[in-house]
């Protein structure tokens, strides 16, 4: 009897493993300013069976073919998804175009989405430039906490399925 239930709780396990791996999908999109900490989210929570979007190469590299690396970046997101895994996407995501990109994504394939919000304040973002090795221009940073600040009062109405706001 103590063998059975063992083989159970085994079974039952395993089964949690495989929807976690293979089924009920979701896609995670993470929105802040460069320096908001969303990198450092993405290490923190991952878990080593989704695909991680990341746009970071533009940051680093400035004669990237931007367009054709996104193109690229986006296509790999959706084959990931299209074969049931997570999606993690770290990138800005200020502007609604990007975001909704994701959200069509999900109602095409039918998965669950989560905004996450880094609400970071402005001078921490652009401290955390000062101790990069590529840092982002401050216009850029600027740029991106302002669209950011606007967003947040719009996103409630976009279609998350959850909304996490991390304030630093």
């Amino acid at each position: 009897m103590l063998r059975a239930k063992h083989e159970s709780g085994l079974l039952n396990f395993w089964h949690f493993l495989q929807r976690r791996r293979l089924g009920s999908s979701m896609i995670v999109v993470l929105m802040g300013a460069p320096g908001a900490g969303k990198s450092t989210w993405v290490r923190n929570n991952k878990t080593g069976f989704e695909h991680i979007y990341n746009t970071e190469a533009v940051r680093i590299n400035r004669e990237l073919d931007i367009a054709a690396f996104m193109q690229l970046q986006r296509f790999k997101a959706v084959k990931a998804a299209e074969e049931g895994k997570h999606i993690i996407a770290d990138g800005t995501h200020t502007i609604q175009t990007h975001r909704k990109l994701w959200l069509n994504l999900a109602e095409r394939l039918g998965i669950e989405t989560k905004l996450v919000v880094f609400d970071t304040r402005l001078e921490t973002c652009l401290e955390v430039q000062k101790q990069r090795e590529f840092p982002a221009p401050r216009k850029v940073v600027v740029d991106h906490h302002q669209r950011m600040q606007m967003a947040k009062l719009h996103i409630k109405r976009e279609g998350w399925d959850s909304i996490e706001v991390i304030t630093r």
